[in-house]
């Protein structure tokens, strides 16, 4: 009985330890959300804005679902690549002989492109997780056609 308290006691103490480590992996932010809009305001004349799509369904109920949203997942990711490239520009537009050497802009349109390589990742992952998902059920389900596809991008070859 006394063994039985005793594992009850840690798994209480240990149980909000474990659930802060994945929370603090998950939300992780290099930038305040005050300096973000900053610096996305600072690079919006010279990149445009990223538009957030729709949140498709985390749950795929069949495989038109998850290949529309993989098209969705695919153009955004597109138009991530293309705002980190301008922004990266606009980054080194300001490190050039005759350029103001106090300014922030550099260093706020860092935090527009911190918050751009963010939302990359959580569309990649929760694509991936729901993609997982349904690919797990389809061993389960004779009713779903089986996804072929892989859920993550796969890595360019040397980088990683």
């Amino acid at each position: 009985m006394r063994s039985l308290l005793s594992a009850l006691v840690f798994a209480a103490l240990a149980a909000p330890c474990l659930a802060q480590e994945s929370d603090a992996n998950d939300d992780y932010l290099v930038c305040a959300p005050e300096q973000t809009a900053q610096g996305r305001a600072i690079v919006r004349q010279a990149c445009g804005d990223l538009d957030v799509p729709e949140a498709s369904a985390p749950y795929f109920t069949s495989l038109d679902e998850l290949e529309s949203a993989r098209a969705i997942r695919q153009a955004y990711r597109a138009r991530i690549i293309d705002y980190t490239a301008c922004v990266s520009d606009f980054i080194e537009s300001h490190h050039q002989p005759g350029t103001a050497p106090a300014s922030l802009a550099p260093d706020q349109a860092a935090c527009a492109h911190s918050w751009a390589e963010n939302e990359a990742t959580q569309a990649m992952r929760e694509f991936g997780r729901a993609c997982v998902d349904f690919s797990n059920r389809t061993v389960m389900d004779s009713r779903l056609t089986p996804w072929s596809g892989e859920c993550y991008p796969a890595m360019p070859k040397g980088s990683g």
